[in-house]
């Protein structure tokens, strides 16, 4: 898979386990520079250098969160939700994390792990767009 698909693009569906995996990496990179940018910097370069990879850091983990969301045909919407403490993370661990994708095509693309399966019905199971979408 595409480094820059996962981290920087909200098209697309994104499956568990490229989820994790891109996760991971994302954490190894954010992980050395978080306690500099937590610190009261003097705005030196390595703490604008820090800030910087963190804002990247931001947008790429809502760049995943938004394909996983359309993995489990969920509008993109609903990432609002992680910006909730503690439903946030509980959010992203159980719909994002463990629950598995719709099978076959959704409303956002084809199966990323290529199953076959009927698109959803027009009108059909679309609870999310009710709250999100008006």
């Amino acid at each position: 898979m595409n480094p820059t698909w996962a981290f920087f693009s909200f098209n697309g569906r994104m499956r568990r386990r490229d989820y994790w995996l891109w996760n991971l990496v994302l954490a190894m990179i954010l992980i050395p520079v978080l306690p500099t940018v937590l610190q009261n910097g003097n705005g030196d370069m390595i703490s604008v250098l820090a800030r910087l990879v963190f804002l990247v850091g931001v947008w790429a983990s809502a760049a995943m969160n938004v394909k996983r969301l359309r993995d489990r045909n969920k509008s993109p919407w609903w990432i609002l939700l992680t910006f909730m403490p503690v439903v946030g993370i509980l959010f992203q661990l159980v719909e994002l994390g463990i629950l598995d994708g719709t099978p076959g095509p959704n409303r956002y693309g084809p199966d990323p792990k290529g199953r076959g399966g009927q698109p959803p019905r027009e009108g059909g199971d679309r609870k999310d767009e009710a709250i999100f979408e008006g």
